[in-house]
């Protein structure tokens, strides 16, 4: 496999171990790998890093190597513990996952109940807990009485897409792991490798996943692949607000992405076409690659600054939605400023300008 870094022999074996269930965070894993080795696994982690990114494939991988019964070197994927653990009946290893809109307090305190007796069958306990910047402060405070004395036979894997929506005192007991997005093109490297996808298919999917490795994966598992053998078509459509007149519209473009928030990431990339196009750069650099010809009807709509504009607008409107603020508000006024961009670059188009 031809990619841009020099595994190291651990992660070597590691990966051999896995049967490449995982793609990429080579450090992260020898991180963990090394403290089981030196025994020197700590009692709460904290897997920080964007949706979709990998947090809760290594910490269950993390949670079989602990427990695994037939290997030193990681999870062996096949003994009575991993399987267990695979098939979410392990009598010592619970994922808690917000119930509804928030991660609440009474789950806290249900998780505290049972991790103070012994494990069962294991080594250790292991609590993974996902998306805890959904906790309120009621549940938090609860949760940070467990980090402050964790029994000794148990393991707490918090994971989060945002650190700044954490208590400072949860932060400070836990060993912070930060999770990054993979380069796209290594990403595309492990998908051509291992789904024989074209360079040009492989490159669109690692674009539009944002290097997201679960992303890419539930790309490549959609209904388009499934329909069309190894090659995906990603007929996904383009986003209405970028040929949207009507100010009506907006409203209910808003609604869609209110239910939908993780569609912003997705939105950006639509912008980030057209800028590249308005910049005449290759078609090959495109997320949208199948669009080509649609967007570059497009851009004379918009002048690159306008473009710019946009961009900061919808990140600026995503750091508004992680802190909790009216979402329907927050995404209304941001739509509002993207058709007003769109109206201003028509302006300044009849009046001559670029």
């Amino acid at each position: 496999m031809n990619i841009d870094f020099q595994p190291s022999p651990v992660f070597l074996t590691l990966t051999q171990t896995m049967q490449n269930s995982i793609i990429g965070h080579q450090q992260i894993l020898e991180q963990l790998h090394h403290a089981m080795q030196s025994d020197r696994v700590a009692g709460a982690y904290l897997f920080v890093g964007p949706a979709n990114v990998g947090k809760e494939t290594v910490a269950l991988y993390f949670t079989k190597s602990i427990n695994c019964v037939e290997s030193e070197d990681g999870a062996c994927g096949q003994c009575l513990s991993c399987r267990k653990t695979d098939n979410g009946n392990h009598p010592d290893v619970q994922i808690i996952r917000p119930s509804g809109a928030r991660l609440k307090i009474d789950q806290i305190r249900e998780l505290q109940k049972r991790i103070v007796y012994r494990a069962l069958e294991s080594k250790r306990k292991v609590y993974i807990l996902t998306e805890v910047e959904r906790m309120n402060l009621e549940a938090a405070n609860c949760l940070l009485k467990t980090l402050e004395e964790p029994p000794a036979a148990s393991i707490l894997i918090l994971l989060t897409t945002n650190l700044e929506a954490l208590l400072l005192t949860i932060r400070s007991r836990c060993q912070v792991v930060q999770f990054y997005p993979l380069p796209v093109r290594e990403l595309a490297t492990h998908l051509m490798a291992q789904f024989n996808l074209e360079e040009t298919q492989a490159f669109s999917v690692a674009n539009l996943s944002g290097g997201a490795v679960g992303k890419a994966l539930t790309l490549l598992e959609g209904p388009s692949h499934a329909e069309h053998g190894n090659e995906p078509s990603f007929e996904e459509e383009i986003p209405e607000i970028l040929t949207a007149t009507d100010r009506l519209a907006v409203f209910r473009i808003a609604e869609q992405f209110s239910q939908n928030p993780e569609g912003l990431d997705g939105l950006v990339t639509w912008y980030r076409d057209l800028l590249l196009l308005h910049q005449d750069a290759p078609s090959e650099l495109l997320t949208h690659i199948y669009h080509a010809d649609t967007l570059k009807q497009l851009v004379p709509r918009y002048s690159r600054l306008h473009l710019q504009s946009a961009i900061k607008t919808i990140f600026e409107a995503k750091n508004l939605l992680q802190r909790n603020v009216n979402a329907t508000l927050a995404l209304e006024v941001m739509m509002l400023k993207l058709l007003g961009n769109q109206n201003k670059s028509e302006g300044d188009r009849s009046n001559g300008r670029n």
